[in-house]
């Protein structure tokens, strides 16, 4: 707790005290809050999102009513999943770059060619799902093969931006030192991901050795950028000190990372997902519980909160 003496008049002094939970709930509302669209970059990049999840639910309609396989690679599965995870990317992407204090041609730089190669990423994905074809590894006809030859190109612009974004992060931030690791955690774990997505490409298909699934550790990593700061604005209403907070994020993100590293360690051994061995399994436990025990302690945190402000006159 920080206490000031603010004076007033002569004679008259006002004591102000300001603690650590305090800042903390006003540092979350001013988190959520960037989530508004301010700058015209950021509205650019929301409205694009709006279209990609838009686009990944369509399918899932699509799909329920025209059933079919949900694996394999003629399936409403790619146009789902790609609309979906694509739209919530993007998303966050223009939200965090406002922690950044992007300059507003940076932002239109960034966040447009972000959102304008998602786009076309799934615009292509769901042309080759519609055309009843391969969207992925599909070199049957010259058109087949330049629809894959061109959603490489935009994957790697994809991954020169997030590099950017990632390596920006870790100058200076507008935001609680929490919260800016969590994003900048967040970033690097996606990184790992999208690695996993190049290795995907160049290997040629989905899978590594006999039956090692590359897009599980692909999926898997794809989202911490999402969770991890999610955990840290938890941690910013609960009732905590910046110095706690910090402690969770981290143990969050090596909770993680031992989840991620199961997932690799299973791809790699060239095991399907659910052959697993007893060094997978003890790997995921660890990191399925260290995960848990954080949300546990945040959620503790948010509850205790919760308790002194309806006990509070």
């Amino acid at each position: 707790m920080k206490t000031r003496i603010i004076q007033n008049e002569p004679g008259e002094d006002t004591v102000e005290t300001t603690t650590d939970s305090g800042k903390g709930l006003v540092a979350a509302v001013s988190a959520v809050g960037r989530f508004t669209p301010t700058a015209s970059y950021q509205r650019f990049a929301y409205a694009c999102g709006a279209l990609l999840l838009l686009s990944g639910l369509f399918h899932l309609v699509v799909y329920l009513v025209d059933g079919g396989p949900w694996e394999g690679p003629l399936s409403w599965r790619k146009p789902i999943v790609f609309g979906l995870s694509f739209g919530i990317t993007l998303v966050t992407i223009a939200w965090l770059m406002t922690f950044l204090r992007a300059k507003r041609m940076t932002g239109w730089i960034v966040v447009g060619l972000f959102a304008v190669a998602s786009l076309a990423e799934v615009f292509l994905v769901s042309l080759q799902t519609w055309r009843g074809v391969a969207s992925h590894f599909n070199e049957t006809t010259q058109f087949d093969s330049m629809v894959f030859s061109y959603m490489g190109m935009l994957v790697a612009l994809l991954v020169v931006l997030t590099v950017y974004v990632t390596i920006r992060s870790f100058l200076r931030m507008d935001a609680p030192p929490s919260l800016a690791w969590a994003i900048r955690l967040g970033l690097l774990l996606m990184l790992v991901s999208q690695a996993v997505g190049v290795q995907m490409i160049t290997e040629g298909g989905n899978t590594f050795g006999a039956a090692g699934a590359l897009k599980v550790p692909h999926a898997v990593t794809l989202h911490a950028v999402q969770i991890l700061p999610g955990l840290a604005i938890l941690l910013l209403v609960a009732r905590s000190t910046e110095r706690r907070r910090i402690r969770i994020v981290a143990l969050g993100a090596v909770g993680y990372a031992v989840l991620i590293a199961s997932t690799l360690v299973q791809t790699y051994d060239g095991r399907g997902p659910l052959d697993l061995s007893p060094l997978t399994s003890a790997l995921a436990l660890i990191g399925i519980a260290t995960l848990a025990a954080t949300g546990v302690l945040a959620l503790r945190s948010l509850l205790t909160r919760s308790l002194v402000n309806s006990e509070t006159p």
